[in-house]
């Protein structure tokens, strides 16, 4: 059986979907260019599959049933994490900065709540 190419699934439901290239990389906290290489990514991870799957109200279970599979059966190929250009460090380093933000407000915001 042919592996399926993830990332061409991910863009046609995008395409499908009718949500905005520009709306979609904003809200992943990406660039457009890095978008578009995750597009092309065939063994696009699935924790992205399925933000992109929230944001454009999509579910992808139909299309890869490992995601429908219990996580802890899950076993998928494990890949050295690389950056392949500057623009893509510095948007991870955006990304996981916001993440950092919200962490620390929601802890504030329980803090202020005792």
């Amino acid at each position: 059986m042919a592996s399926q190419h993830r990332g061409e699934i991910v863009a046609a439901a995008v395409r499908k979907s009718g949500v905005k290239l520009s709306q979609l990389h904003r809200a992943l906290g990406i660039s457009r260019p890095t978008l578009y290489r995750r597009f092309d990514d065939p063994t696009l991870n699935f924790d992205f599959v399925k933000r992109v799957g929230q944001i454009i109200h999509y579910d992808f279970t139909a299309d890869f049933k490992e995601l429908s599979a219990p996580t802890a059966l899950v076993a998928e190929p494990i890949v050295a994490y690389q950056l392949d250009t500057l623009q893509d460090c510095k948007d991870k380093l955006l990304y996981v900065y916001g993440l950092y933000i919200e962490l620390v407000q929601q802890y504030n915001a329980l803090l202020e709540s005792r």
